[in-house]
């Protein structure tokens, strides 16, 4: 498995980025006490991300039924874990819901854009072998 280290730095770079501007957009606005909570929902999210792209990395080369029960297994999984770390950070560490879901959301829609290009990337890569 060889990793596509430059799209890896970009997305760290990228999301590095959001973080900043989503701190700086809760100081401006007077919601500083929710920072932990930005950061652990970019914490989350990003692990989130590595999983899925380590899978994709690891299952592209395979064949089409083994990728899509590594990705697809590999998707609930990830959404089984993903919740229980929420349902900890909101129950045990006391995190604002709202606030760590919106963080979440946010992030989300970031990993579905990076997956997407990812994916798009690593098919036209193979089509032109």
């Amino acid at each position: 498995m060889k990793l596509d280290w430059a799209f890896l730095r970009l997305v760290f770079i990228f999301y590095g980025g959001l973080t900043v501007l989503a701190l700086w957009l809760l100081f401006e606005l007077g919601g500083g006490e929710h920072d932990r909570t930005v950061l652990a929902g970019a914490m989350v999210s990003i692990v989130n991300f590595l999983l899925g792209f380590a899978s994709v990395e690891y299952a592209f080369e395979k064949s089409h039924t083994t990728f899509l029960k590594i990705v697809l297994g590999g998707m609930v999984g990830r959404l089984l874990a993903m919740t229980g770390v929420v349902l900890v950070l909101i129950k045990v560490y006391g995190y604002d819901a709202l606030a760590l879901m919106l963080s979440l959301v946010g992030y989300y829609i970031v990993n579905l854009a990076f997956e997407i290009m990812f994916l798009q990337k690593k098919v036209t890569l193979k089509s032109n072998r």
